[in-house]
């Protein structure tokens, strides 16, 4: 019988520690969609190909060279070609990069590197949703309850579904913003 209460009280406190665990990370939030205007913004970015979840060390490698370089960008940008559902982890396309200055993009743009590519991000009318950053773990949170909410308001909207989907991680502002073009 207290081998029975410790387990029932065991069980108890982990159901609860994951339960804050996933209030903490926003897992009971419902994200707002909204639609915005952006305007376009420079970026210095590298390609990765393969599992989104792994994109980790890319970003990493591209912040070093661009420390290198003298930018020291704290908002990264991942942009997503393929549909994760569509297409097999190791054939999943992606830039991995960094917001830059239109400063830093003049000066990065004089010095050659292989370690990075520039291009300005076309913008337009877009669908963005704010999701809070808390941890590493946001970035695997963020997209499990960001996408379908994402997916459901196009589809009210009658807007087409779109390739490439953006995020923007904004982590000094303790925020990722999930982005995907409006098509009608």
């Amino acid at each position: 019988m207290k081998f029975l209460k410790k387990l029932i009280t065991i069980v108890i406190i982990i159901a609860v520690v994951l339960l804050l665990a996933r209030w903490y990370l926003g897992g009971f939030t419902t994200p707002v969609v909204t639609e915005q205007k952006m305007t376009p913004y420079p970026i210095a970015y590298t390609t990765f190909t393969g599992e989104y979840k792994n994109v980790g060390p890319t970003m990493t490698s591209l912040y070093a060279a661009l420390s290198g370089a003298g930018v020291h960008s704290t908002t990264g940008v991942g942009i997503y070609y393929d549909d994760p559902e569509v297409i097999s982890g190791q054939n999943m396309r992606s830039d991995i990069g960094s917001v830059i200055s239109s400063a830093e993009f003049t000066k990065l743009g004089k010095t050659a590197s292989s370690g990075y590519k520039l291009r300005m991000m076309a913008w337009g009318d877009k669908i963005v949703v704010e999701f809070s950053y808390k941890n590493s773990l946001s970035y695997m949170v963020g997209p499990i309850k960001v996408y379908p909410i994402v997916n459901a308001y196009l589809q009210e909207k009658w807007y087409k579904t779109t390739i490439p989907r953006v995020e923007i991680y904004e982590v000094s502002a303790s925020k990722i913003l999930y982005i995907a073009d409006i098509v009608k």
